[in-house]
């Protein structure tokens, strides 16, 4: 008995081996995993870098001037950061003179109605910084503040409250900077997820119908069992699937540890519960999914026809994240919790919710607890379908004889070979 256990065991141990050392080092692999996000955010950073960099920094500027046509200015009135920035001018024309000339870049007109509108008028020749604004209107309440005896800064005025969020029922605290971050995170996490899950159980569907189709699965089972061939598959590819997610944890932590120093990145926080829980949803996600592929391989004629099924897959998968909108909206809203209960739906969704707010006990509860009889009962029926439909050929399968087999009397589905010796006595 143990030593049939140990050949057992040695035999799932080399499946398990195969599959993960074969598809890691596929470029297809490689790319998809890590190439395909780590596209996605080398534009986003992109487009980040190439947006500040086509501003002209204001400190390149040789000068801003100001035509005060109400009289709110005071000769006191300066910019902390950039207080030789501003010169007065007389009249617009003087402006207009110095503009042509080249001694400013551009300058402002304030109206005589200015305080009963706040409208000015800003003119220039070429685009200028969008802080150039935030300066001005540090320039102008410098000047209101030199008319009143408290002396209060003016970034006081401009920006009163610079708020840490205390969130008591999750007991995160975020600043300005980092809410960005947490609203970021959760999508990252959930499309590098859906990700893995996609891709790793495709690989599990492709290649029994590859296996199938060139009948290297006719050598394999004279070898080994049905079920140490499944079980090594999904196990093989898991393991593939927790390394890509792995690999982005740990760039999630380097983010941690470094993102202080980053200016887009300053005050983004990683909760630890959020990743704790996306391992626990991608590890039983994968599991229901991967399951429902390999009975779609053994079934299925050819690598096109599975292609077909996991395009399918892969926009139900996607759902949660067409659906951001409402999660940003109402995290525990009606059709956010909904799709957080619904198996395929429930990985994607449930990280975004995490992400966001606090998600009562009961519904994570219940999310995992239906997300993981689903997976155990594909699991099941996987392994009808799989040792049944292993070597059958040349057969189109429909719901009736999937269900006769799951039931348990394979025996009432007519095999294909039945089927030709009845066309032919007709």
């Amino acid at each position: 008995m143990s030593r049939s256990m140990n050949r057992s065991m040695n035999k799932l141990w080399l499946i398990i081996r195969r599959e993960y050392l074969t598809n890691v080092r596929k470029p297809s692999f490689l790319f998809t995993a890590f190439g395909t996000p780590l596209i996605l955010i080398s534009i986003v950073v992109l487009v980040i870098i190439i947006s500040l960099s086509s501003e002209t920094n204001i400190e390149e500027l040789a000068g801003v001037g100001y035509v005060d046509q109400a009289g709110v200015i005071t000769p006191e009135a300066r910019s902390e950061e950039y207080p030789d920035l501003f010169s007065p001018y007389a009249s617009e024309e003087e402006a207009r003179a110095a503009l042509d000339s080249g001694t400013i870049d551009a300058y402002y007109v304030i109206p005589e109605n200015y305080l009963a509108t706040s409208q000015v008028q800003l003119y220039s020749n070429e685009s200028m910084p969008s802080d150039l604004e935030d300066v001005f209107d540090e320039f102008l309440v410098s000047s209101f503040l030199s008319q009143i005896t408290a002396e209060v800064p003016s970034t006081r005025v401009l920006e009163p409250v610079e708020a840490t969020l205390h969130i008591e029922s999750t007991g995160r605290e975020l600043t300005e900077a980092g809410i960005t971050g947490i609203i970021l995170l959760p999508l990252l996490l959930a499309v590098v997820f859906m990700i893995g899950i996609q891709l790793t159980s495709g690989l599990v569907m492709s290649g029994l119908t590859e296996e199938k189709t060139n009948r290297l699965i006719e050598v394999l089972v004279t070898t080994v069992t049905p079920m140490q061939l499944l079980a090594g598959k999904l196990i093989g590819l898991g393991l593939l699937g927790l390394t890509q997610i792995g690999a982005w944890l740990v760039l999630l932590a380097l983010v941690a540890v470094f993102g202080p120093s980053i200016p887009f990145l300053e005050g983004v926080v990683i909760p630890l519960d959020l990743i704790i829980f996306s391992a626990i949803y991608f590890i039983l996600g994968y599991f229901m999914v991967a399951s429902l592929m390999a009975a779609i391989g053994v079934l299925v004629g050819s690598e096109m026809e599975s292609r077909q099924y996991a395009g399918v897959m892969s926009i139900v998968l996607a759902i949660p994240i067409y659906l951001t909108a409402a999660f940003l909206s109402d995290a525990n809203g009606t059709v956010p919790t909904l799709l957080s209960m619904f198996p395929f739906t429930a990985p994607m969704s449930m990280i975004m919710r995490l992400g966001f707010v606090n998600v009562p006990a009961w519904q994570l509860a219940l999310s995992i607890g239906i997300l993981l009889l689903t997976a155990l009962f594909f699991l099941w029926a996987s392994a009808r379908i799989f040792r049944w439909g292993l070597l059958l050929y040349g057969k189109r399968f429909n719901l009736r004889e999937i269900i006769a087999v799951l039931r348990g009397n394979p025996d009432q589905v007519s095999q294909p070979e039945t089927r030709s010796l009845k066309k032919e006595a007709a």
